[in-house]
Formats: C-alpha cells, sequence, structure tokens
C-alpha cells in the first residue's frame, strides 16, 4: 500500500475531539501503522488535534465580568472610607432605649441628655435588705451602663474603626437591624457588684446585734432580731438580682432571699434565764461607792413569744411583752446620789493682787479641783498642793515669813488654803489639822483662815487637814476667775436625812462677849436652813503681846430666823490669836 494511501485511511481513524481511543482507556489515541515488511512494531503516533474556531464573544464577557467586580470592589472600598471618615454614627444605632443614628456627637449627647439617660447614669441602685438596711449600687461602676461621655464616644464608634472593609460590613449589619451600643459595650464588674453586697451584709450584721435578745425593763418587753446569728446570703443570687435591675434600667430593688431556712430561739431557755426575784443595786464595799446595777426579775408567756418569732419576717424586731419585777434600789438612783448636794462653799477675793500671787492662786486651786474624798479620807493641803517651787511653776509673792511680810516662793498659798478651809466648815466636815495667820488677813475673817508652808531646808511645816467624816464620798471644786478677781470652793456631797438642806451660806463678824448664848446642836430632817458663821472676837493684852483672840460658831437658822444650832466650830481648833499691830494690812 501506498504511503498516501496508508495517510488517508488514518485519517479515517481520526480521535473525537476529547483525544481520547476507546481501546486504550485514558491514555491519548494513536494511529497503529504496521510495516508488514520488516514486521517491526507498530510505530505510535499522536493524532493531530482537531482545530476549533475561537468565539470572539467570551472574550468580551470575560472583560466585562472583570470590570464589574472592579466597580464593586471600588465602590464597596469608597463607600467604606466614606463611612469610616463620616462623623455621624451608623444607622439604627441605640443606646439603649434611645436612637441615635445618624447623629453627630453633638447631637447623641443632645439626645441623651433631653431623654434622661443622664439622669439614669447617675442614679443609683437603691438595694433594700433586712432589717430595712441598704446600700447603693453605682450603674456606671458596675459596667451595666456607660457614662454619657462615653456613650457618645462608643456610638460613634461603632463602625468608625481604621478598617474601612469591617466599618462596611458594620454598617450593613446596623441596615439590617437596631444596634444596642450600651448593650454591647457593657462590661459588668462583679468585683464592684461583691463589694457593694459585702457593706450590705455589714450592715446587716451590724443591725441584727451581738445579743440573741435585749431587755427594756422600763419598757417590759424583750427585743430580739429575727435571724440572729443565722443570716446568710446566697452572694451570686444577689449579684445576679442586682445585674439584672440594674440592666432594666431599675432605682430600687428589694432583697430578703436567705440562702438558709431560720430556727426559732429556745425560748424555754431564755426564760430560765430571765425568771428571777429582783435584786437591789449597790455600791462595792471597797468604800470606792462603785455601783452595781439593779437586776430586775421578770418572766413571760413562752407560746406567746414563739408565735410572735413565727409571724415575723426574717429581720424583723420581736417585741415579747414582760411581766417585771421592780427592785427597791436601781443603780440610777445610787449614782444619783452621789455629789447630787452643794454642802459648802466659800468666795474670797484678791482685786489688789500682782500677776505673781494671781498665777500661784490660780497653780494651787488647779491642784485641788475635782479632787474626790471617799468617807474617812484625809486631806493635806501640802501633800496636795506640794512644795511651792519655782520648779513646780510658783512664783515670788508677799507673805507672812517670821511676823513680816516678804517675797516668798508661793505667796498666796495660803488664800487658797483659808477658802477651803471655811468651805468645809460650812459642809460640817472635821478639822484634823488648822492654824491662823500671825497676823489678820484682809481676805478672810478672823477665825475662819489657815496659814500653810513648807520651809525651805526644813524647819516646822504648817499645815491645812480635814477629814471626810460624812457617810458619802464628797468633791471639791476650784473655781479661779481672774477677771473678777475672786476664788471659790465648792463642795460637793450627799445630803442625808439627818443633814440640813441649806438654802444660803453666809459668813459675818460680830464682837460678841457672852459665852452662855450657846446651845445644843440639833439636826432637823426638814429644808430651807440658812448656815452661819459668826466669829467672837476681843483684844487682849498679856506678857507675850498684845492682839485679837477670836472664835468662830456654825448657826443654823430655821425659815422663821430662828437659831436652831449654835456651836463653837471643831472646839479649839478655830480659836485664833493674832498680833494686833498689823491687823488687816496685807492682802
Amino acid at each position: 500500500m501506498s504511503r498516501k494511501k496508508m495517510r488517508s485511511k488514518a485519517d479515517e481513524f481520526e480521535m473525537d475531539e476529547a483525544g481520547y481511543d476507546e481501546e486504550y482507556g485514558d491514555a491519548p489515541a494513536e494511529q497503529h501503522i504496521y510495516d508488514n515488511a520488516s514486521g517491526a512494531e507498530p510505530e505510535h503516533r499522536a493524532p493531530k488535534a482537531k482545530k476549533k474556531k475561537r468565539k470572539k464573544g467570551g472574550s468580551t464577557a470575560l472583560w466585562l465580568i472583570l470590570v464589574l467586580l472592579l466597580v464593586i470592589v471600588g465602590g464597596g472600598v469608597f463607600a467604606g472610607y466614606e463611612i469610616t471618615q463620616s462623623s455621624a454614627n451608623l444607622p439604627n444605632v441605640y443606646v439603649g432605649s434611645i436612637a441615635v443614628g445618624k447623629l453627630d456627637a453633638a447631637q447623641t449627647r443632645d439626645a441623651l441628655t433631653n431623654q434622661g439617660w443622664e439622669t439614669r447614669v447617675s442614679t443609683p441602685l437603691k438595694v433594700t435588705t433586712l432589717g430595712g438596711q441598704s446600700f447603693e449600687v453605682d450603674p456606671v461602676k458596675a459596667g451595666a451602663v456607660l457614662s454619657v461621655d462615653d456613650a457618645v464616644s462608643a456610638a460613634h464608634a461603632y463602625g468608625h474603626s481604621m478598617n474601612i472593609i469591617d466599618n462596611l460590613f458594620t454598617y450593613i449589619k446596623a441596615l439590617v437591624g437596631a444596634v444596642d451600643i450600651n448593650a454591647e459595650s457593657q462590661n459588668i464588674s462583679n468585683e464592684y457588684i461583691d463589694s457593694c453586697i459585702n457593706e450590705g451584709i455589714s450592715a446587716v450584721n451590724e443591725y441584727m446585734g451581738t445579743e440573741e435578745y435585749t431587755v427594756d425593763a422600763k419598757a417590759a418587753e424583750m427585743t430580739m432580731k429575727k435571724g440572729w446569728n443565722q443570716i446568710e446570703f446566697d452572694k451570686e443570687a444577689f449579684r445576679d438580682s442586682i445585674i439584672a435591675a440594674l440592666e432594666k434600667g431599675e432605682t430600687e430593688l428589694s432583697y430578703t432571699t436567705l440562702a438558709k431556712e431560720l430556727s426559732a430561739p429556745d425560748f424555754d431557755a431564755i426564760h430560765k434565764e430571765l425568771e428571777h426575784d429582783p435584786v437591789d443595786a449597790y455600791y462595792s464595799d471597797d468604800g470606792k461607792f462603785e455601783v452595781t446595777d439593779e437586776i430586775v426579775g421578770c418572766k413571760f408567756d413562752v407560746s406567746q413569744a414563739e408565735k410572735l418569732w413565727n409571724d415575723a419576717d426574717p429581720g424583723d424586731e420581736v417585741k415579747i411583752p414582760l411581766d417585771i419585777v421592780w427592785p427597791e434600789v436601781t443603780g440610777d438612783e445610787l449614782r444619783g446620789r452621789l455629789y447630787r448636794d452643794l454642802l459648802g462653799t466659800m468666795t474670797t477675793k484678791f482685786p489688789n493682787s500682782g500677776e505673781n500671787r494671781r498665777s500661784n492662786l490660780e497653780l494651787a486651786t488647779s491642784k485641788i479641783d475635782g479632787m474626790i474624798m471617799y468617807p474617812g479620807d484625809e486631806f493635806s493641803y501640802n501633800e496636795v498642793v506640794g512644795q511651792r517651787t519655782e520648779e513646780a511653776g510658783f512664783l515670788p509673792a508677799p507673805a507672812y515669813v517670821d511676823g513680816d511680810v516678804k517675797d516668798e516662793i508661793g505667796g498666796g498659798a495660803c488664800q487658797v488654803s483659808s477658802t477651803l478651809y471655811a468651805a468645809t466648815l460650812f459642809s460640817f466636815l472635821e478639822t484634823v489639822e488648822r492654824e491662823c495667820h500671825y497676823f489678820p488677813v484682809n481676805y478672810m475673817q478672823m477665825g475662819t483662815d489657815a496659814t500653810v508652808t513648807i520651809p525651805e531646808g526644813g524647819g516646822r511645816s504648817i499645815d491645812f487637814k480635814f477629814r471626810n467624816s460624812r457617810n458619802y464620798p464628797i468633791k471639791l471644786v476650784g473655781i479661779f476667775n481672774n477677771e473678777e478677781s475672786t476664788l471659790t470652793f465648792e463642795i460637793w456631797g450627799t445630803l442625808e436625812d439627818d443633814d440640813y438642806m441649806p438654802v444660803e451660806f453666809d459668813s459675818s463678824y460680830s464682837w460678841v462677849y457672852d459665852f452662855d448664848k450657846f446651845i445644843d446642836p440639833a439636826y432637823p430632817d426638814r429644808d430651807g436652813y440658812t448656815i452661819k458663821l459668826t466669829h467672837e472676837t476681843y483684844g487682849f493684852e498679856d506678857d507675850v503681846g498684845s492682839g485679837y483672840r477670836t472664835l468662830t460658831h456654825r448657826q443654823v437658822i430655821d425659815a422663821d430666823g430662828n437659831i436652831v444650832v449654835d456651836e463653837i466650830t471643831n472646839s479649839k481648833l478655830s480659836n485664833g490669836n493674832y498680833a494686833m499691830d498689823t491687823y488687816y494690812q496685807h492682802n
């Protein structure tokens, strides 16, 4: 067969458009040419592909699609850019229920303010719990709401990031549905809310008190707080309730739910504790007059108490009536007896004293003021006031020294002792030790002064001493008034049934020579008496010298002017012998 004929024949076996031969499976089909003469293996040749004509319309469509995609992408980028650069919020944006979509920052602020957002964020949630105890939760600090400033910023920040693609998709999201910026930005602070809850629990525990019950004898009732020592909250549930209230914009919340049920008190045991006979209040037996309060006797109806407790809510005050049996003597009564009565007082003047002497008077008075003396206690002026030295704060001032008037450290101290001495005479206190001055003094009447001294370097000291000879404590009150130039001592204590109830204290001077007028003391049980000091004074002259001799009388005068007591005070201790030549010359 000729080569031309063979080629023509081969053309008949042209492959289909896909180029695959049925016999050889997936391999490309090849013509099978045999060289019969040589008997060689047939040569495999790839068939020639069939030429196709290109369609002009396909290329154009592809270009149109590419252009369209570029337009879409470019438009999207442009839109995203415009959104990013816009000063207005995205559409459909809300802060809570307040629409702020498409508003700029100033408009957003106005909308929030006009529709009450500022009020909401500034109004705390008041949480009331057991016993009416309450605490507040700041909604902004709790992370439940945004402040006005934060809300304005968050509203604009939504869809205005630096990523224009994200902004585009956020814009599309806003178009589809409303967006609550407050909900999107909410960041609940459990730590802050828990701190508020702990504060509230502390208030409840304080309200519940440290005692299971208290007794008010005057009101005749026992009070207890239902749930004492049992209150326990589920903090997580408590927190959830607060968060829910904050999210709803509520301003008040009542929460009284407990984590466990309460058990009733043992009223039988309480009744056993309270039921007893009354016990009177009493003073301590150490002579210090400390008061031990009375104990009231009482009892109550146990069944009534149980019913009242069961009917109450947790945290309620349960008031249970008591049957009170009062003692005869109360602690208030005993305390009220102490230092209630002015037993005696004396005032002297120092108008012409210099500053140093005034300073000495004030210092010595301050050391005595407020002193308490119990029954039997003895007062020593020199021990209480101490040595009159510069180190102790005393200054040089005129004083009697060895029968003369000289400047001495602490000059004026004798006016303090003398004023106090006269006050003790009015108070019917026992004089233990007292001496008058060498010369009369012009701030006291003769017979009522008391000199004191502690010589430096040794020598005889002169002291003024008295004893609380009464049945109750006394208080010494010293009053120094520099402006009025007065020094006053008051002695406060307790007047008893056989005491005088004085309405006036008086001191007078008289020249009396009749010693026969004295009468025996009498102590009537009634008030309205005047206690008066009178002085018998007369001159004398003997081998030693001349001067004045005085006796002091204590008189008690009733409301009708009758002298019911006339006695020489403290016998010889009130006597006074004074030198005559310098009488009333020194201050």
